[in-house]
């Protein structure tokens, strides 16, 4: 019985040493296929110290083409253009980038979850990652800038920029 307590214990304190990674915002994947339209979820697990979520804002990843920001009910979306980039897009039209996206006027409680939502092609660059910065505001001018970058053999960042690998394309 004492072994199972211990058990347990362990499996508590190993979910708590999880909690840090996953109460950021994050992308609902860690991996995409490159060359390839992909639908991204930013996810957003909390607000700032207790205060509600008022905006969120992505630096767009250098290499992201044809991004498509969904529109979110009672949130404002603004949207950045980049440089054009070079080649053609969809439909034969001239390729575009953007630089950031931007979702505010909402009110996202701090106890409370939700999520947003784009559509990205990414690069042709297989096994490389595309890092996405997140800044993310809140009441009170409370702001979380999620835009670290996580280095190999350094100490996990504490307001780490979320990480996506580009895989081959299938």
């Amino acid at each position: 019985m004492a072994l199972r307590h211990g058990l347990a214990g362990l499996a508590l304190l190993a979910g708590l040493a999880a909690l840090p990674v996953a109460a950021h915002v994050t992308l609902d994947r860690a991996e995409a296929p490159a060359d390839s339209y992909v639908r991204l979820v930013i996810r957003v697990p909390h607000g700032c110290a207790g205060a509600a979520t008022t905006g969120i804002r992505l630096a767009v990843p250098e290499g992201l083409t044809s991004v498509r920001p969904a529109p979110k009910p009672g949130w404002t979306l603004a949207i950045l253009p980049g440089e054009p980039a070079p080649g053609r897009g969809e439909h034969g039209a001239a390729a575009s980038t953007v630089k950031e996206i931007a979702w505010r006027g909402g009110r996202l409680p701090d106890d409370q979850y939700d999520e947003f939502l784009l559509m990205v092609r990414t690069p042709d660059r297989a096994g490389q990652s595309l890092w996405f910065p997140f800044i993310q505001e809140c009441e009170g001018g409370a702001v979380t800038r999620w835009i670290e970058r996580a280095e190999p053999g350094q100490p996990a960042p504490r307001w780490p920029a979320y990480g996506l690998r580009l895989t081959p394309k299938p």
